[in-house]
């Protein structure tokens, strides 16, 4: 879906007029009086220019990571400042980056502050911080600001889980968790868990096990099962995932439940056999 931008209205003439010699209080910008001029006390050019010097002061928050267009296929990228999993660091800037033409590369630093220059982001969005799409065009660059993103509250990178029920295939059905972050993206990141069968949502273990049993499919159980069919212990593999896989050959509804550790619970969907 495109994006949408609304048609922001002007103020009138008159209410912009009352600004005239007065400052904004947000901002602390002056709105030079009409009438000032060179022989004015301060000049024209000494108020204009105390004006843009401190609105580029302000704008310059704003840059920190900016990759922009050097010309003839090169980018350069601002210094800036950035968290990246609980720690602070300076990335000084970089200047005549070369893309190479008609490809669509993304530009980011990783976690060793380091630029990259590549087809993808990793999946893993707790170790890079994003700063652009870029894409060449018959010599012509176009570059897609995703800063933005680095911006967001470290509650983001807050691990949490996401659950996927597959259909019903040979009286098995699959249930896939992921580590995730609060925006929904995958972490890339090995996390233990214990994962159980209810009858109810939030409910005890289930009465009654799978006639067909349970197994880890992606993943790694640890141990034999705690209860026996109805509760296991498990790690994920090395991109954050647990698939689980029941069998049954009658028409039981169950609800699978997981926790990772340092997370909350989390509860599937109705899980019904056919």
């Amino acid at each position: 879906m495109a994006d949408v931008y609304p048609n922001e209205a002007f103020p009138s003439e008159s209410a912009v007029a009352l600004l005239d010699g007065t400052t904004d209080q947000k901002t602390g910008l002056p709105y030079i009086a009409k009438g000032t001029g060179p022989a004015s006390v301060p000049s024209y050019e000494i108020q204009y220019n105390r004006r843009q010097q401190r609105e580029n002061n302000r704008l310059a928050i704003l840059t920190e990571g900016l990759v922009v267009d050097e010309g003839g296929l090169k980018f350069g990228v601002y210094p800036c400042n950035y968290t990246l999993r609980g720690q602070q660091k300076r990335f000084p800037g970089a200047t005549n980056q070369s893309m190479p033409d008609n490809v669509t590369r993304h530009v980011y630093i990783d976690s060793a502050n380091t630029l990259h220059i590549a087809d993808a982001y990793p999946a893993d969005s707790s170790i890079f911080v994003p700063l652009a799409k870029v894409v060449t065009l018959n010599g012509a660059m176009t570059i897609q600001p995703d800063i933005g993103y680095a911006r967001t509250t470290s509650e983001a990178l807050v691990p949490q889980l996401g659950v996927t029920v597959a259909g019903e295939t040979s009286d098995t059905i699959s249930i896939t968790f992921q580590l995730e972050d609060l925006t929904g993206h995958p972490i890339a990141r090995r996390w233990l868990g214990e994962i159980w069968l209810s009858d109810a949502d939030f409910g005890d273990l289930t009465a009654t096990a799978p006639n067909g049993g349970v197994a880890i499919t992606t993943g790694q159980q640890l141990g034999s099962h705690l209860v026996l069919n109805k509760h296991v212990k498990t790690i994920s593999d090395a991109n954050g995932t647990i698939t689980l896989n029941i069998s049954d050959t009658g028409t039981p509804t169950f609800y699978a439940m997981a926790v990772a550790v340092g997370s909350t619970p989390l509860i599937s969907t109705a899980i019904t056999f056919e």
